[in-house]
């Protein structure tokens, strides 16, 4: 018996407070964009696991299905899809869409890509999280059945999150071809790669989204965050999507330049090596955690832009617990627990930290040492070069800052925790069946309950340094309309530019 899925309608509108009033839009343009300091290794979507490297790729290539602003599920290239039984969904495919190069996107696109995910010898570094997957079988040119190895309450997510889909007849053609001259469906087309400083994508006139992109080319500029500051005050991009807090009243005091602010599924959390003494003392782990002055770091890292978390959970996610209180900020408490895990300071701690949770990183470094003696050894690393650092070298913590892109507090528990994540330290057999047994169940209600009691086990055992949900903060061109995704990966075809507002104050998407 087929259980139909009810989908979600693709937004019309968002509804968010300003005091900006927009002028009438503009469309065209170009759309000028530093999301990240350091350009992608390559821009073939199976052989890339990154933040920034997906936001880049996913402008080019599409899924079956895919997040709005809002973190909800949308259909994609499938219209809607069913579920047949517990191990198998079908998807009905949009006809008429073509790649960039022509070639039809059909049934047998989505089962080669996956299969291409899939095989071992692709290397896709993000393979842990799509192993539920088993593979895709071809019904008929616009139907394609998704077969996983187990139940997977959380194939959808994983779908919209990770996949998209490659043309067969191109990849085929020359081995690698998609590393450096990528072919999609999405709403850019690649143009040109100037190493070291851009990548260029222009409209795709033959969107299946009429009216899609609103922008004539997107580019993504890569330079390190200060020079992207002064880039955004000068007026030589569009938008600056790490622009720190801290800075707010310039861009609202500089002409042309204006600030988004949006509470995002975002946090900065860690990774710690559970392997050997005393971080496998949870003791130890209560007092890192109790050394942490929140207020403190939110206030530094993003002048109060952030409010205190108790797990890697937030308001909105599946699975949140709200129940939970941040572990309070006691200093005496945590050296006495340090004392009776027999920790003799001073304790040193080699730290492998993402260049976007340096600042905050830098916080919680001071505070470790200042309040019980502890000391963070930091190496920082560029969202590129972070998983093959990890790989590399053993360390005790690895510190990030990420956003759950799967509106679910599996998601980043996933990445920070689960021994199948390519970013964990923890190898935690406990935890792993605890998280697999979360996926596998079906029912939405009985698996935000599930998740509820695992965030509760994360907190009580204290699998990592819990900071804070970051209200996150935009420069723009004062005439750019954007809507920041709740996730932090954004898709750019609804931006547009109109006329100059006839106010300029602070936008606030709550």
């Amino acid at each position: 018996m087929l259980t139909r899925i009810k989908l979600p309608r693709i937004i019309s509108a968002v509804l968010f407070s300003t005091s900006v009033i927009a002028g009438p839009s503009q469309a065209g343009g170009i759309l000028r964009v530093c999301d990240d300091v350091k350009e992608p290794a390559c821009l073939d979507p199976q052989k890339q696991f990154t933040e920034k490297s997906h936001t880049l790729i996913q402008q080019i290539f599409e899924g079956l299905v895919r997040f709005d602003p809002n973190g909800k599920l949308e259909p994609c290239l499938a219209e809607s899809w069913e579920r047949v039984d517990p191990l198998r969904m079908r998807f009905h495919l949009r006809k008429g869409v073509k790649f960039h190069n022509g070639e039809p996107f059909t049934a047998e696109s989505v089962r080669w890509t996956l299969d291409r995910y899939l095989n071992p010898a692709t290397g896709f570094p993000g393979y842990g999280f799509i192993a539920t997957l088993d593979k895709a079988e071809v019904v008929d040119d616009y139907t394609v059945d998704v077969l996983t190895k187990m139940p997977d309450g959380l194939l959808l997510n994983r779908l919209a999150a990770f996949i998209v889909i490659s043309p067969p007849n191109y990849a085929k053609q020359t081995e690698g071809v998609l590393e450096e001259h990528p072919v999609g469906t999405g709403p850019f087309k690649f143009e040109k790669w100037e190493r070291g400083d851009r990548i260029t994508l222009v409209a795709n006139k033959d969107y299946w989204m009429p009216g899609y992109p609103k922008v004539d080319r997107l580019v993504f500029i890569f330079r390190p965050f200060e020079t992207q500051y002064k880039m955004l005050l000068d007026g030589k991009i569009d938008l600056m999507t790490e622009y720190p807090g801290s800075r707010t009243m310039q861009a609202m005091e500089n002409k042309g330049t204006n600030i988004i602010k949006r509470n995002t599924y975002w946090t900065v959390s860690c990774s710690i090596n559970l392997t050997k003494p005393p971080l496998n003392d949870v003791r130890v782990r209560r007092a890192l955690n109790m050394a942490l002055d929140r207020d403190e770091i939110i206030h530094y890292e993003s002048l109060n832009n952030g409010k205190p978390i108790a797990t890697m959970s937030m308001r909105g996610e599946e699975g949140h617990n709200a129940s939970l209180i941040p572990y309070e900020f006691n200093p005496a408490k945590a050296r006495q627990l340090l004392s009776d895990a027999g920790v003799k300071p001073p304790l040193v701690l080699k730290t492998l930290v993402r260049e976007q949770g340096a600042r905050v990183a830098g916080a919680i470094k001071a505070q470790l040492e200042e309040n019980i003696d502890v000391k963070l050894d930091v190496h920082v690393f560029a969202d590129a070069d972070v998983i093959k650092a990890l790989q590399s070298e053993e360390w005790d913590l690895a510190i990030a800052g990420l956003p759950d892109t799967w509106g679910s507090m599996f998601f980043l528990s996933s990445i920070f925790l689960y021994s199948r994540s390519p970013f964990s330290l923890t190898h935690s057999p406990d935890f792993d069946k605890k998280l697999e047994a979360m996926m596998m169940i079906l029912d939405d209600k009985e698996r935000d309950l599930y998740g509820k009691e695992l965030d509760s086990y994360i907190y009580n055992q204290a699998l990592g340094l819990f900071t804070f949900q970051r209200i996150k903060t935009y420069g723009v061109n004062e005439r750019l309309r954007f809507i920041p995704s709740v996730t932090g990966v954004h898709y750019f075809f609804r931006a547009y530019f109109s006329t100059p507002p006839t106010q300029k104050k602070a936008v606030r998407i709550e």
